[in-house]
Formats: C-alpha cells, sequence, structure tokens
C-alpha cells in the first residue's frame, strides 16, 4: 500500500483510526485499500435514528418477534418522540442503507446484528438477554454493539462442530476449540449484506 494514500485517507476518515493503527502494526499486508474500506451505514445516522434502531433490536430481544411496521408498538415510538409517519420515513432510509431487511408482511426480521428468525449463532448478553445473530461476524460484534460481555453459542457452517465463545472487555476470553476460524467475505461487493451471511 502507498503509505502517501494511506496518510491522506486516515487524514480526511477519522473514522478510521482503528485500521489505521492495524496497517501501522503491518497487518493486512496482501489486501488493498479498497478492498479494507467498508463503507459504515451507522455513521451518519441521527441522534433519534440510532435511539430507534437500539429500540427496534431490543424489541426484538424483549419479545421474541420481529417488530412490524404494518402495525406498529406504539411503546417503541412513545419511547423516542416519533409519530407514525416519521418512524415509517426512518424506517424506509434504513431500508435503503440496508440497515434492515423488512419482508412483505412489514416485519422487521433483521436489524444488524440482531435476527428475529433462528440462525445459528446465539448470544447471550451480561444482562442475560437473548438473541439470534445474523452471521458468526454479526455475533462477535454484537459486545460492541451492546456494550456488554457475551457468550456466542454457534457452529460451524462445513462440519456442524458446536462452537461457544466468551468474550469480556472487548476481547475474546474463552473458546471451545483453537481450531476456530471465522471467514469474512469482501461486503463492498454485496449491497444487501444479509445475503451473504
Amino acid at each position: 500500500m502507498n503509505s502517501l494514500t494511506i496518510d491522506k485517507l486516515f487524514a480526511e476518515k477519522k473514522k478510521y483510526e482503528d485500521l489505521r493503527k492495524c496497517i501501522d502494526k503491518g497487518m493486512f499486508k496482501e489486501y488493498s485499500l479498497d478492498e479494507l474500506l467498508i463503507d459504515n451505514k451507522y455513521l451518519d445516522l441521527t441522534e433519534i435514528e440510532k435511539k430507534l434502531r437500539r429500540s427496534l433490536m431490543n424489541y426484538t430481544l424483549q419479545y421474541k418477534k420481529p417488530f412490524n411496521i404494518k402495525a406498529p408498538s406504539i411503546e417503541v415510538i412513545k419511547d423516542i418522540g416519533l409519530n407514525i409517519e416519521k418512524l415509517n420515513e426512518i424506517i424506509n432510509r434504513f431500508v435503503e442503507k440496508n440497515i434492515v431487511v423488512v419482508n412483505d408482511k412489514g416485519d422487521i426480521n433483521f436489524i444488524y446484528p440482531v435476527s428475529a428468525l433462528p440462525t445459528h449463532h446465539l448470544v447471550t448478553l451480561s444482562d442475560k438477554r437473548k438473541f439470534n445473530a445474523m452471521c458468526a461476524i454479526d455475533s462477535l460484534g454484537s459486545t460492541f454493539t451492546f456494550g456488554q460481555d457475551i457468550e456466542i453459542l454457534s457452529e460451524c457452517s462445513e462440519c456442524g462442530e458446536k462452537i461457544k465463545i466468551e468474550i469480556k472487555n472487548g476481547k475474546i476470553k474463552r473458546v471451545s476449540s483453537k481450531n476456530i476460524r471465522v471467514l469474512h467475505v469482501d461486503l463492498n461487493k454485496h449491497k444487501n449484506w444479509s445475503g451473504s451471511c
């Protein structure tokens, strides 16, 4: 990678500080800069959009079902001070940005990293709430999304071996096998990330 190009990029985009630290340590040498940069779809969300995203995830965790935009929960709307029109406007923006996946019935089945549908990636938060994550990467990132220690119960998509991972203070503390590997695809090639999980 060209150091001048990287320096210019990082000077312009503060959001890539963690990536810069990794590159400075010699990591990711085999990748071009374009392959490493994935747009952060959450970076430009307004405070009300962030609150709604969090409320939608919490709704799915609490009620064990998807939030339905055709029959929205009044509690969710009132808690963040939205009316139905504003809710629909924000949900449409979320759909456009692929932050949520909505089916024909109006169910928000996926709001990254939470899946309202069963998956092979069960996450238990330190507050004891449980949910299905959309994929292995999302389950690992859940510790940062919810700001909590987590335990992941999953299984290998190839052989079906059971996998258990504990993350504390943002670091993997315990794994069920030393042979665990996570395959990550180039998300820049996919507009709808949920289709590549």
